[in-house]
C-alpha cells in the first residue's frame, strides 16, 4: 500500500544578500511563499528603497533592498517525526 508523502510544517525562504549576509522568512504554506514573492518581492527586485520584509518573530522587522538579494533559497520544514514500519 504506498503511503501519502509527508507535508512540510512550513517553508524557510532564505535570501542570500550582497556582501554574503543572509536573511531568514518563515512561512506557513508554499502559497504563501509564491503569493509574497509574485506579490511583493517581484515587482520591486530592482528598487534601492528599503521593503519591509515578513517575519514570523514578535518585536522584529526586516527590512532590506530588493536590488540587493542575490539569491533565495526555499526550504520545506518537516518537524513531524517519522513513522516506522
Amino acid at each position: 500500500m504506498p503511503r501519502e508523502p509527508r507535508k512540510p510544517n512550513e517553508f524557510h525562504v532564505h535570501l542570500m544578500l550582497e556582501g554574503g549576509h543572509t536573511a531568514l522568512l518563515r512561512f506557513n504554506t508554499i502559497e504563501e511563499v509564491k503569493t509574497w514573492y509574485k506579490g511583493k518581492f517581484e515587482p520591486k527586485a530592482e528598487s534601492s528603497d528599503l521593503s519591509p520584509m515578513p517575519v514570523k518573530e514578535e518585536n522584529e522587522i526586516l527590512f532590506i533592498r530588493p536590488k540587493n538579494v542575490v539569491g533565495v533559497h526555499v526550504e520545506p520544514i518537516f518537524t513531524t517525526s517519522v513513522e516506522m514500519f
